[in-house]
């Protein structure tokens, strides 16, 4: 590997300057590595005009095995980024999946954040990837940008997200890879056009006290390497004109660098995502440049950003020195990536850190922990695993996926004999409604699983009348129904007669079995998780019962 000082800026052309700023989708699969398109990628890679990769999908050897390949020969360090706030897992199948970021909130443990954020690094690092997008850095009902789910939080109060979010940090930093909190700015002040006029800077600075802003000036104090620029519009805090923050130089520029000291880079969001096409065009990619943006990530055709940018410093639309600025800066944090990010290794050592049983075990601790009763007015609970009669799983989504609840139904089948499963989704047949409405009438029990963590409707409130109405007339029939939110856990609100709820927030496979063994009372230690938002008068923020054996 080339010395520290072996990338000097002054030998590098204006086209390798720009290069530096261009992140492009990564696929890890070999059919798409040897495609057409990805060999024109992997030629600018090796000429230095693609600065990074940003891993879509893949399976665990083989993204390895070809993310080691496109760095054999480059002059450059890579930068190797990926979206795995909730682990390896959450990307790539064999790693370790840990619950949502609302069920750390529910557990309100900086430790498990911290243990979290240091496996994920490992285990990312085991395949090359040296960048980790997170954590969210929004509270609930403050500005969480729309198409996330709610359970994207770590909850609604300021100190509980700050210092899950300063946890995390750490932990991945300590684990070998460095962190990217999102989205800047953060703050519903902001984005309602609350702040403007010539005292802008004053104001904020007062907001830093109550506002997500607070995190991002203690994490720059603490030496943070880089973050990622909110997409949404707000107003620029001199004249008010509506723009994506990331084109807001008085915001990324101004306020970020000189009001809050950050040092480090500011990153696009990922670009490859269909509801950020917008964020692609010509207008927009030179106004981030020019505002402060200095690494555009999940680009997905570099070769025309290229020539873009290029002509746009020819046409002087973009200044040189602000080029200059932003590939100096990704010089420096590539420089930090190259002795803090992990190597990729051999296969042997790849099953020797990922999702080993000391990672999975830190996995279903969290989602033990995070587990949250919210009602058990009959003590319904725990069941009796010898129970002879049926136990009837329905789970409800908003769109049918054939795994969904897969890790639910068996942990039950290991647990009882009896068991009886349907999935619901909003398109299900009056058939099938009627076929599971029977075999409710011969249910001992009955498991309403809920998954509101799905796209489209992340919401609570996502699911369809018809499957509403068939969950209330359930609960109307049939007094032994469970209902477990592995999502938005103002679920309740639709059911408020249901006699016994609880709140898993997430549906990763380590949540799923833990519901079985917490209804089946057999879980390490008895039910605390405690509500990390308030749902209403009747439970408000740190809400939570015990389970007495």
């Amino acid at each position: 590997m080339p010395e520290e000082n072996a990338f000097p800026l002054s030998d590098l052309s204006l086209e390798q300057k720009i290069g530096l700023l261009l992140c492009c989708p990564f696929y890890g699969n070999r059919n798409w590595y040897e495609s057409e398109e990805f060999q024109r990628q992997r030629e600018m890679l090796r000429n230095g005009l693609i600065g990074g990769v940003v891993v879509k999908e893949g399976e665990l050897y083989e993204t390895a095995t070809l993310l080691s390949e496109i760095q054999q020969g480059l002059s450059l360090p890579l930068v190797v980024a990926a979206e795995v706030e909730n682990g390896l897992g959450s990307l790539i199948k064999e790693g370790t999946h840990f619950p949502s970021n609302m069920a750390f909130g529910a557990t309100r443990s900086g430790e498990y954040s911290y243990l979290a954020g240091k496996i994920i690094a490992e285990e990312a690092g085991a395949l090359g990837i040296n960048l980790i997008f997170g954590p969210t850095c929004s509270r609930l009902g403050s500005g969480l940008p729309e198409g996330l789910p709610p359970v994207r939080a770590f909850g609604e109060k300021l100190n509980l997200v700050t210092r899950l979010s300063i946890a995390f940090v750490q932990g991945v930093h300590n684990g070998g890879a460095l962190a990217v909190p999102r989205y800047f700015p953060g703050t519903a002040a902001v984005q309602s056009g609350e702040i403007t006029g010539s005292r802008w800077l004053h104001y904020l600075r007062k907001l830093l006290v109550d506002t997500e802003l607070s995190i991002y000036e203690m994490l720059s104090q603490a030496g943070l390497s880089a973050l990622m620029a909110d997409w949404r519009e707000m107003p620029d805090l001199l004249t008010g004109q509506s723009m994506p923050s990331l084109t807001n130089r008085h915001l990324l520029e101004v306020f970020l660098r000189e009001v809050l000291g950050f040092k480090g880079i500011v990153l696009s969001p990922d670009l490859s995502e269909k509801k950020h096409a917008r964020l692609l065009e010509e207008d927009t990619i030179v106004s981030a440049v020019t505002a402060g943006v200095d690494l555009f990530v999940g680009v997905p055709d570099p070769e025309r950003a290229l020539k873009m940018l290029v002509n746009a410093v020819i046409q002087e639309k973009v200044p040189l020195s602000r080029i200059d600025k932003a590939a100096e800066r990704v010089l420096a944090f590539k420089k930090k990536l190259r002795f803090t990010a992990s190597k990729p290794v051999r296969p042997d050592e790849i099953d020797k850190r990922v999702a080993n049983s000391a990672n999975l075990e830190v996995a279903e601790r969290i989602a033990e922990d995070s587990i949250t009763l919210l009602r058990d007015r009959t003590g319904l609970l725990p069941l009796d695993p010898s129970m002879k009669s049926t136990l009837l799983s329905l789970s409800f989504t908003a769109m049918f996926d054939p795994e969904k609840g897969k890790p639910l139904d068996e942990a039950l089948r290991k647990t009882i004999d009896r068991v009886v499963s349907f999935q619901i989704d909003s398109q299900a047949s009056a058939g099938k409604l009627d076929e599971a409405w029977q075999d409710a009438q011969n249910a001992g029990v009955i498991l309403c699983a809920m998954f509101t963590n799905l796209p489209p409707e992340y919401s609570a409130h996502g699911f369809t009348p018809t499957q509403v109405e068939f969950i209330r007339r359930l609960i109307q029939n049939n007094h032994r129904v469970i209902m477990a939110s592995f999502g938005d856990p103002r679920t309740i609100t639709l059911f408020p007669d249901v006699d016994c709820y609880l709140c898993l927030y997430s549906d990763s496979p380590a949540s799923q079995a833990a519901l079985v063994r917490e209804i089946f009372g057999k879980l390490v230690m008895p039910v605390k998780g405690k509500l990390p938002i308030s749902l209403d008068a009747n439970y408000p923020y740190g809400f939570g019962l015990d389970l007495k054996d």
